[in-house]
């Protein structure tokens, strides 16, 4: 399905019934990384410029991102839902939380980190932009995959790591251009941490390399009411190296929501 939010074209679906879960994916990716789940009313979109929305002429921003999935709970008529995201998800889910505290049933922040670019990693960034623009998404594959995902997937499952591959190469360009400077201009959204007023499920991977279960735990610490998992022989996807591990603590912490 489709519609339009914040002027950008997105390409959205909705699974399941229960507790309203919106879910927002890690780049350079879509949002095929999540399953549904039996227990939640599970939403999903593409962010501008991946997977199935449109490259936008404007500008993209991690912000921008927040405000669209507030304006796709409007879309469904839902005043309050469980927000969250993987990695460049996470850092929109935790900008949702800046900007609209209030639409919280609780929050999910998995793979990801609450301080902005450090400058030498908006320089990487930059780097792959122009990387990107010259040679093309497969060049942004060969480059992140190794990252993505952890070494037990890598090791083990050559037929998930040849998935995420095409999967990425299948992004377009300036859709992925558009997201790397999305990213390395987001805000630090370290002083909304000690804010959080909801219950909280942090994830990371153990074999992480991007964001560390050490690094995850330190910030975690922060939120009052939150709960860290880290996921077995999984990096920095667990949702895809480890499905049932990551949909298993998700479901909990519905469980819980609800209880």
């Amino acid at each position: 399905m489709y519609t339009t939010l914040c002027g950008f074209e997105i390409a959205y679906e909705e699974a399941g019934q229960g507790t309203p879960l919106l879910m927002m994916h890690a780049f350079p990716l879509d949002r095929r990384i999540f399953r549904p789940l039996p227990a939640a009313r599970l939403i999903t979109f593409d962010a501008p410029g991946a997977g199935e929305s449109p490259v936008p002429a404007g500008i993209v921003s991690i912000d921008a991102l927040a405000d669209a999935a507030a304006a796709l709970l409007d879309h469904l008529g839902l005043a309050r839902a469980v927000v969250g995201g993987v990695s460049m998800g996470g850092y929109a889910a935790l900008r949702f939380v800046a900007r609209r505290p209030e639409r919280l049933l609780g929050l999910v922040l998995a793979n990801t980190r609450a301080a902005a670019d450090t400058e030498q990693a908006k320089q990487a960034r930059y780097e792959m932009v122009d990387a990107v623009r010259r040679e093309g998404s497969a060049e942004i594959a060969r480059r992140m995959v190794p990252r993505l995902l952890g070494e037990s997937t890598r090791r083990e499952n050559p037929a998930l790591v040849e998935k995420v591959t095409r999967w990425i190469e299948a992004q377009p360009a300036d859709g992925i251009a558009r997201l790397l400077e999305a990213l390395a201009t987001r805000a630090d959204s370290t002083a909304v941490l000690a804010s959080i007023g909801v219950p909280a499920l942090v994830v990371a991977g153990e074999e992480d390399r991007i964001a560390s279960p050490e690094e995850t735990r330190g910030w975690a610490g922060q939120i009052a009411a939150a709960r860290v998992e880290i996921i077995p022989r999984a990096g920095h996807l667990p949702c895809l190296e480890q499905p049932e591990a990551f949909e298993t603590a998700l479901s909990a912490f519905l469980a819980r929501l609800g209880s």
